[in-house]
């Protein structure tokens, strides 16, 4: 075994190195995007991948990541040289992340059981730094369930709220969010793109318009609008949810499918409402009691063939990223970033994120490879 074969993946890393074009390949992006401005002790693209793979996928501190790299790559870095080195190597990971997701995308097949439009679920996840003074980064993220790999992230600070288009959509595509997601500009961008969206609605993000009064449709009237049925739906105009001029952006129109929600969702969303009251001592608003017993979802999608059924159906696919990031950062272990340097952060998380995109490349190049044929032996 090599001795750094514990960051090289089982010491094959000239495989590691064609995934990604070539060493030589790797060298120029380093180049390219500032990583690697005076090559010295660290000497091309390759090694300062290796360092970053060491640093964060296995989760060590710099003076021990910087103690191993002269053994383990010929690199003889004291920590504070190493911490120069990584600080300026996020945008050079980023473009390698896309990379790989490109690449991923390439070798893995979709499943013959969905025919329909492409489908991207999108959320996001913060990292926090440790100590009060621990930055924040927000990842956003892609999920296509129907092959069931990431498909786009970006890596923001916290300010950067969640927004579809950080999410790759293409046109065409069906993008699947939380309430997070459902903002007029954001659903404005997404239909002049050209994509479709099903999106959890909630009154005061937006302002939906009755285009058959032109008022602003209240919690009561949603609730009126369900009566006794198990699902409804409108025809609605969004429009933002702060008072814009006159002559603001046009309304953004949608269909609002209302769903009856279960006992058991109704009593959690209940129960919410009750211990807000206490802990912040919030009054509620009347939608907001109104719609304790209600799912609402906003959606562009055609009402054919795309009925209220299939509309909640997809909607119920949701569920998937949320337990994608759960599992990469359990695996590997990305659930709190060590480092305080906002910068040094951020090529932690990306390079723990590069190290999750080579083992799953890895890994289906496994499934792939044609078993040896059984050799007949003759007695």
């Amino acid at each position: 075994m090599e001795p750094d074969s514990e960051f090289s993946f089982i010491g094959s890393w000239s495989q590691i190195e064609a995934l990604l074009g070539g060493a030589g390949e790797i060298d120029l992006l380093a180049r390219a995007t500032g990583a690697l401005k005076r090559p010295r002790e660290v000497r091309d693209g390759s090694q300062l991948l290796r360092l970053a793979l060491g640093y964060a996928a296995t989760g060590r501190s710099l003076r021990t990541t910087a103690a191993w790299s002269g053994p383990g790559l010929g690199v003889n870095l004291s920590d504070v040289a190493l911490l120069g080195r990584l600080r300026e190597a996020g945008d050079f990971l980023a473009t390698l992340t896309t990379k790989l997701l490109g690449r991923l995308s390439e070798v893995t097949a979709p499943s013959e059981t969905w025919h329909g439009p492409p489908i991207r679920l999108v959320d996001g996840s913060i990292f926090a730094g440790p100590g009060a003074k621990g930055g924040q980064h927000r990842l956003h993220a892609s999920y296509d369930p129907n092959r069931q790999i990431f498909t786009g992230f970006d890596l923001t600070t916290i300010k950067q709220g969640e927004s579809l288009n950080r999410g790759g959509i293409e046109p065409g595509t069906i993008a699947l969010g939380d309430r997070n997601y459902a903002k007029t500009r954001s659903l404005r961008e997404a239909k002049a793109a050209g994509a479709f969206y099903v999106l959890r609605a909630g009154v005061r993000s937006m302002r939906m318009i009755d285009p058959r009064t032109g008022e602003r449709l209240t919690g009561q009237a949603i609730v009126a609008a369900l009566g006794e049925e198990s699902q409804s739906e409108l025809e609605v105009e969004l429009i933002e949810a702060k008072a814009r001029k006159a002559d603001g952006p046009a309304s953004v129109k949608a269909r609002l499918v209302i769903l009856r929600a279960s006992d058991s969702a109704t009593a959690r969303e209940q129960a919410r409402i009750k211990r807000s009251r206490t802990k912040h001592k919030a009054t509620p608003t009347e939608d907001t009691q109104a719609l304790a017993g209600v799912i609402m979802l906003i959606t562009n999608l055609p009402p054919t063939p795309w009925t209220i059924a299939k509309i909640a159906h997809l909607y119920r696919l949701r569920w998937q990223i949320e337990l994608a990031f759960k599992t990469l950062k359990s695996t590997f272990s990305m659930r709190d970033t060590p480092a305080k340097d906002p910068r040094l952060a951020r090529t932690w998380i990306l390079a723990n994120l590069a190290a999750a995109l080579l083992t799953e490349l890895l890994m289906r190049a496994i499934e792939r490879a044609v078993p040896p044929s059984l050799i007949e032996i003759n007695p």
